[in-house]
């Protein structure tokens, strides 16, 4: 079913955070267009394996989890090695994700810091496999983008509005969690 203008859409971004912290607060942002309508926030631990989950949670038993299209990540993973299986969370709620970045991903690297943390590496790099082979990474104005159930000129059509709230999560995550925001999305 292709989505309609001015829809809901969920940008999810991760806050600064040390290797020493826990857990690191991540922020959704729910919006459409040029205006938000509310938001979202939850905790996921810092190198650990519970962000599709918590991400599914915290959208199930939101008020607007009825009204949300499409739901934005800063990438794939939150809070440092933290894997978002993003097919899982669109499977599971009923909407599509995407993954959106500056910097072109490279899994190599990826692979490697998931190595050294050791613990659960192998389903770490089995969901990184799986998802590089089942969603291509794209450019995309000026980005790089990971779709997963949504077509490449659908998603065009939300782009500027998804990058937009994005960085108003960042904005937010970061402005919380440090009392002062920096860096882009």
């Amino acid at each position: 079913m292709p989505i309609k203008q001015g829809v809901r859409i969920l940008a999810i971004d991760d806050s600064a955070f040390s290797k020493k912290d826990k857990e690191a607060l991540v922020v959704g942002v729910v919006g459409r267009q040029d205006l938000i309508e509310g938001l979202l926030s939850f905790s996921v631990r810092v190198d650990g394996s519970d962000a599709t989950g918590k991400i599914i949670s915290k959208v199930r038993s939101s008020h607007f989890s009825d009204q949300i299209r499409l739901i934005a990540l800063h990438g794939v993973t939150l809070a440092g090695l933290n894997m978002v299986d993003i097919e899982k969370v669109g499977r599971e709620l009923g909407v599509p994700v995407v993954s959106i970045i500056r910097r072109k991903p490279h899994s190599s690297e990826l692979e490697k810091a998931i190595r050294s943390v050791g613990k659960s590496s192998s389903s770490r790099l089995a969901l990184l496999k799986r998802l590089n082979k089942s969603m291509k990474i794209e450019r995309s104005k000026g980005f790089y983008v990971q779709r997963a159930g949504i077509k490449k000129e659908e998603f065009a059509r939300f782009q500027d509005s998804a990058v937009h709230l994005l960085r108003l999560a960042h904005i937010i995550a970061n402005g919380v969690a440090t009392g002062e925001s920096r860096g882009r999305v």
